[in-house]
């Protein structure tokens, strides 16, 4: 049997993610069973494939800005050993550390990008249809908030109660009329 380190360099692929694909259930037993596996999941991805930008990272950028965390780590745990010793090259370690700090901040970003970009949007249309049901819904309530508070406003006499209620009704649908033209 083959080890990992052996599965990775005929596959391409470094250690680590061998490591991950070996918990998403890739057999190491031989390289071409693994090699028929990736390929069994590259079929399947395929079929799964979206339309719509759904979903725009198959886990492998997820696994990438994980093993670029740990190489941060590792970058600024040498550059700290390094100020410690008072090694003359601590310079050179600064800087790869911030290019590798650098290079996650831009994955991760691009990690935000592709989950902001697979978010459901609706279309316009279904927009304006959502939105004149919702006005639609709020006319009809403020055409019987009339008859519906007067006897609370006025118990004494509702109907005048009625008739300023409905005036003030009938201006508020003036001032939302008006403002739907100018919109």
């Amino acid at each position: 049997m083959p080890s990992q380190t052996e599965i990775a360099e005929a596959l391409g692929l470094t250690r680590q993610r061998i490591s991950i694909l070996v918990k998403k259930g890739m057999p190491i037993d031989s390289v071409e069973a693994a090699t028929a596996w990736r390929r069994a999941q590259d079929d399947a991805r395929v079929r799964r494939a979206p339309t719509a930008p759904e979903q725009l990272d198959d886990g492998s950028l997820a696994d990438t800005i994980s093993e670029h965390r740990a190489l941060v780590g590792r970058a600024r745990g040498v550059w700290q050993a390094a100020m410690e010793q008072g090694d003359p090259n601590q310079g050179k370690y600064q800087s790869a550390y911030n290019a590798s700090l650098r290079s996650l901040v831009q994955l991760e970003a691009e990690q935000e990008r592709r989950l902001i970009l697979a978010k459901d949007y609706i279309s316009s249309k279904e927009a304006g249809e959502a939105m004149r049901e919702l006005a639609s819904g709020v006319v009809n309530r403020l055409d019987k908030l009339a008859l519906d508070v007067a006897e609370g406003c006025n118990p004494e006499n509702p109907a005048k109660a009625v008739k300023v209620l409905e005036a003030w009704v009938r201006r508020v649908k003036a001032e939302l009329s008006s403002a739907d033209e100018q919109g």
